[in-house]
């Protein structure tokens, strides 16, 4: 793979999560202004993950049938459109509609950029590619909500909804302009037959199901980490410390620019010592700091608290994700990835639903705490991980289409 074609899927990743993330500090409080509870807001948050959760697998699938880049596009396409539509939502329900229309476009496009990506790319390099590629990822997850508080405070809730338009739409347009070469090529005689091949062939190399398995639970804890972030953290800083949008927009700032700056020391570190160690070790440091969001006294301890959940995220993110292209056959390598990604949707929807109906039981900071004693159980099944063995060369078989 070329260096121009990684810099695009650099850029698609960043765009992808920017545009989600712009809307993400007043939605839930938004939602709230139209009625809608704690559980109704973890139902319209988990709306999201859920259809993401039913269509990335098939989507994955699909993507080693047909090739990656017009899902790509059809995926920012349906964003925007959900974008556009929140304009002219007046009850939670209709959000929770245009979420899942939202996740739709998200459930296309994740499995086949990161097969994208991870095609042809030797295993020994492969935590140091995905570490790069969650920095930008969540450069995006962190700026956007940045951008986002401010432009509401500035703007009104409304023109968050524009702005993350006009992100998606940027976005389809850099995939098919930059990446259509790859989208017109004719399938040849080899690819058919790798095509035929691959759905024979084990999704899983022998023995290693319950190592896929762990890295799959690990980044559902993630998952979780998101959608509790995401739906009650506004709440929970509001009730604190009577918080604004732009403060919100900070603390969530400050989370993603912690999983921007500790993917990259992260994947490295699976590449030289495994994926096992870094896997666990920063699932442990980020259940660490959410356990301090329960005993956060005001917004800078928050603020600190937030940020060390975002490093230790990201510390474990590249390596269950390289732990996931090592552990597949190359030729489902799409399919493999729909999987890893459904689990982070899985831990969104439980997330979102649980925690929404335990807050309004035992409080925002009772389901702060359950979140922390949750995160702690999920970040264990990182001692199930076992190192692969690595074959460079069957690697780098030809993928089936880009």
């Amino acid at each position: 793979m070329n260096n121009r074609r990684i810099l695009v899927l650099y850029a698609l990743a960043f765009l992808a999560t920017l545009g989600y993330g712009i809307m993400i500090p007043t939605l839930s409080v938004h939602a709230h202004a139209l009625g809608a509870d704690h559980a109704a807001i973890g139902i319209i948050i988990s709306a999201f993950a859920a259809a993401q959760l039913l269509t990335q697998i098939p989507m994955g699938r699909l993507s080693d049938r047909i090739g990656r880049v017009y899902l790509v596009v059809l995926g920012f396409g349906l964003m925007a459109l959900a974008a556009t539509l929140y304009h002219f939502a007046t009850s939670p329900g209709q959000f929770m509609v245009l979420q899942a229309l939202a996740g739709v476009g998200a459930g296309c496009l994740w499995p086949p950029l990161m097969a994208m990506l991870t095609d042809n790319v030797d295993p020994a390099g492969r935590g140091r590619m995905m570490g790069i590629f969650n920095t930008v990822f969540f450069l995006g997850v962190g700026i956007g909500p940045l951008a986002g508080g401010f432009i509401a405070g500035a703007f009104g809730h409304d023109a968050v909804f524009t702005a993350w338009t006009g992100v998606a739409l940027l976005g389809a347009l850099l995939c098919f302009v930059a990446i259509k070469e790859s989208a017109k090529e004719k399938r040849t005689a080899a690819a058919t037959a790798l095509v035929s091949a691959a759905e024979h062939a084990p999704l899983i190399k022998p023995g290693l199901w319950s190592t896929f398995a762990a890295g799959c639970v690990i980044r559902a804890r993630g998952g979780v980490c998101t959608s509790f972030n995401n739906a009650l953290l506004p709440l929970y800083a509001i009730a604190l410390f009577d918080a604004t949008p732009a403060m919100i927009g900070s603390i969530m700032f400050i989370h993603g620019i912690g999983m921007a700056f500790f993917n990259i020391p992260g994947g490295m570190m699976s590449d030289r010592v495994g994926r096992r160690l870094p896997a666990l070790a920063g699932s442990l440091v980020a259940t660490a700091g959410v356990l301090w969001y329960s005993a956060a006294s005001g917004y800078w301890a928050l603020f600190a608290a937030v940020g060390l959940a975002g490093a230790g995220n990201a510390f474990s993110t590249p390596a269950v994700a390289a732990l996931t292209a090592d552990v597949c056959d190359p030729r489902r390598r799409g399919e493999a990835f729909g999987y890893f990604l459904t689990s982070f949707n899985l831990g969104m929807v439980l997330g979102s639903l649980v925690f929404g109906f335990v807050s309004d039981r035992l409080g925002l900071w009772g389901a702060v705490f359950v979140w922390g004693v949750t995160s702690l159980a999920l970040s264990l099944f990182g001692l199930l991980i076992r190192e692969p063995s690595t074959r460079p060369a069957a690697e780098l078989a030809p993928p089936l289409r880009a």
